[in-house]
């Protein structure tokens, strides 16, 4: 589950999500951020939410909210559940990558950056450094991407705030030097002309 409070601690930007344990309050939730939003399953049982049908990515009002619901516990009967997060959904064209880190035996907390999604397994495009990291070596990162020509702009779409992403990267490499994770991750981080934000995280102490 997210940790809305770390994440903030080191200035990491989230879009707007509320925790809610009931049907009623999920939906309350959706009104109250605004539609459309995401539907996230949270337990302890279900490792890739997307593949096991635990997310809704396109809710787009009150009706589709409960039905939404509906059809997500019922795909997921038998499964622990501790509840839903309910997410402001992020505006279309915005590029998903991941960046997150793992404490080496050797060198210590390493910072890791790639293009995201659920399809970071297949692409496998991604780079390393040692923390800490300077503005520097960031943008180098960037660069060493094989996808990073679409971040710049590719057919008609405009280029991503770049200062925004080379912020939150610095933000990571802060947070895994203070508070040393086993492993830590953002996927997706969603990165657009106008901001970047944190979709989802995953930390093992």
């Amino acid at each position: 589950m997210m940790d809305f409070k770390l994440l903030s601690k080191y200035g990491i930007k989230c879009p707007a999500s509320v925790v809610a344990n009931t049907m009623e309050d999920a939906v309350k939730a959706a009104d109250r951020i605004g539609y459309p939003v995401v539907v996230k399953i949270i337990s302890p049982d279900v490792l890739h939410k997307t593949d096991a049908g635990g997310v809704l990515f396109n809710v787009r009002d009150h009706d589709e909210a409960v039905w939404g619901y509906e059809l997500m516990m019922k795909r997921l009967k038998g499964k622990r559940v501790d509840g839903v997060l309910v997410q402001k959904r992020v505006a279309d064209g915005a590029f998903e990558l991941i960046v997150g880190g793992k404490r080496d035996s050797q060198f210590g907390q390493m910072i890791m950056l790639g293009m995201g999604g659920i399809y970071v397994e297949v692409l496998r495009d991604y780079t390393f450094r040692i923390c800490p990291v300077t503005k520097g070596d960031v943008e180098e990162m960037i660069e060493e991407l094989r996808g990073h020509p679409i971040l710049e702009g590719a057919r008609g779409r405009k280029p991503v705030d770049r200062k925004a992403l080379v912020d939150t990267i610095l933000a990571v490499s802060k947070l895994l030097l203070k508070e040393d994770p086993a492993e830590f991750d953002i996927n997706p981080l969603m990165v657009n002309d106008k901001e970047c934000l944190a979709v989802d995280m995953r930390l093992l102490r």
